[in-house]
């Protein structure tokens, strides 16, 4: 349903994006509060939801924004309700223009945590559940984060690869390789797997947003 508002939304002599986008808002308005089976009173407290669902789409794991983005956006708690009702639509381009400049932050890390072989002698604890911890308070504590979550799944790999060593070392034509080689095909694997992501990533538009 929404996917048919925003094509009866979209003019091709509309080069404006912040036109377009307020008439899909609201239609989509339009839509909820008298043509949905189940009506929805758009107000200050369905602005909250919508608020808190967009930004958990955007950043489920807790790993793009920092506190200081997410306190920031507060200040549109009240304001999705009356841009559907005809405000100027404000909320969406502030948080997407913060949210793609994280979004770039974030991925020029994996490339350089996994430039060279990493140490899986040091005792350190991550914690994979969104739902226990807060945003990062600091660009700086939110690049550790990433730095454990990248040591994570090389590490695991790495030792899958250890596994299957062991499991195949006495079959015939298995090539047995050194730690090293199985460490750094890991660090590999994860790397291509971030390219794929990140690429991903960057080749929304702005409309999928």
């Amino acid at each position: 349903i929404f996917l048919g508002f925003r094509s009866q939304g979209r003019n091709d002599n509309d080069d404006n994006p912040k036109s377009r986008y307020a008439k899909i808002l609201r239609n989509v308005g339009i839509l909820l509060e008298e043509a949905h089976y189940s009506p929805k009173k758009i107000d200050d407290s369905f602005s909250k939801d919508v608020l808190k669902k967009f930004l958990k789409d955007l950043d489920d794991d807790k790993n793009i924004f920092i506190q200081s983005d997410i306190d920031n956006f507060k200040k549109f708690e009240n304001r999705v309700d009356d841009e559907i009702h005809g405000s100027s639509v404000e909320s969406f381009f502030a948080i997407n223009e913060v949210y793609l400049k994280r979004q770039n932050e974030v991925s020029q890390l994996y490339k350089e945590y996994l430039v060279k072989p990493l140490d899986f002698t040091k005792d350190e604890e991550l914690e994979k559940d969104a739902e226990k911890i807060s945003y990062a308070k600091t660009t700086a504590e939110r690049n550790d984060r990433w730095r454990k979550q990248l040591k994570f799944m090389v590490l695991d790999k790495y030792v899958a690869a250890q596994d299957d060593r062991e499991k195949n070392k006495g079959k015939k034509d298995f090539v047995v390789k050194a730690d090293s080689t199985l460490e750094r095909e890991a660090r590999e694997q994860v790397r291509k797997q971030f390219d794929r992501y990140f690429t991903t990533k960057k080749n929304r538009e702005t409309d999928d947003v």
